[in-house]
């Protein structure tokens, strides 16, 4: 058997195994939810409570994956004490290969020296949506960033990050006057525009994130309760890429934000 019959075939189980995690009823598509399984038992029965906690065992569910997959990378590379790339696909050379992505992402966006402070910051937060995308991927696992609470979350942590980093870069008083412009008497008005509008940057990347992860799901869910077979697993392909797409713009846009307030550029 050739190994393009044998992907045609995964496909196929893949896209079988998606259609039975839904299940037909009332003219709609009901989502089987391992996470909610879990919930009614420990003992939640209450169908609104159970779907304000999913997000956040999905959320936490993401956060040991991470936890485990980064232990695993570090008694690796402490069991070899060879810093150097292996040469093969494993573990390893996936995480270091995004560690890399990461830490050019953020040094064209900050600065090499500027940007070294900030990546493990940008590093778990683009593994974090990452590995919680994908895990969405999963038939009966709800992704943590659908749900807009844990995105915006997310984004008041980026909205920390930045304005610590523009304070430390400017001071106070320092980092006030950069909203404020450099022509006196127009100040008042654009200090009001650009609080205004740095205020709205958490809100615009949980948005983000929030609608693109939820439109990915909300078309693989019709296709699949049209089809049933086949098509939902090409579909799954599109989902792959969202979840690499919104990891990568959510961490560009982080890595920005961080530049824009650390500039002298104003």
């Amino acid at each position: 058997m050739g190994k393009k019959t044998q992907h045609f075939l995964a496909a196929l189980a893949v896209g079988s195994s998606a259609s039975q995690a839904f299940a037909a009823g009332g003219g709609g598509v009901t989502f089987i939810s391992y996470y909610g399984m879990l919930l009614h038992a420990l003992g939640v029965h209450d169908h609104h409570l159970m779907e304000d906690l999913k997000p956040l065992v999905g959320a936490a569910v993401t956060f040991l994956i991470t936890l485990v997959i980064g232990l695993i990378y570090k008694s690796r590379v402490s069991a070899t004490q060879d810093q150097t790339p292996s040469g093969k696909f494993n573990l390893r050379s996936i995480v270091e290969m995004i560690a890399e992505f990461v830490h050019d992402l953020a040094a064209n966006s900050i600065g090499p020296e500027k940007a070294r402070p900030f990546l493990p910051v940008l590093f778990g937060v683009f593994f974090f949506i990452l590995i919680s995308n994908l895990t969405g991927l999963v038939p009966g696992f709800t992704p943590a960033t659908e749900s807009i609470n844990t995105n915006l979350v997310l984004g008041l942590f980026i909205f920390l990050v930045f304005n610590y980093a523009g304070v430390r870069e400017h001071g106070f008083f320092g980092y006030l006057r950069t909203y404020a412009g450099p022509v006196i008497w127009m100040m008042p008005f654009l200090f009001a525009i650009e609080i205004i509008g740095m205020m709205a940057r958490p809100l615009s990347l949980s948005l983000r994130l929030y609608g693109n992860i939820f439109g990915d799901h909300l078309v693989l869910s019709v296709f699949t309760g049209l089809t049933k077979l086949v098509f939902p697993s090409f579909l799954l392909f599109f989902g792959l890429l969202v979840a690499c797409l919104q990891s990568f713009v959510f961490t560009l846009l982080s890595s920005i934000y961080i530049s824009l307030a650390t500039s002298h550029d104003h």
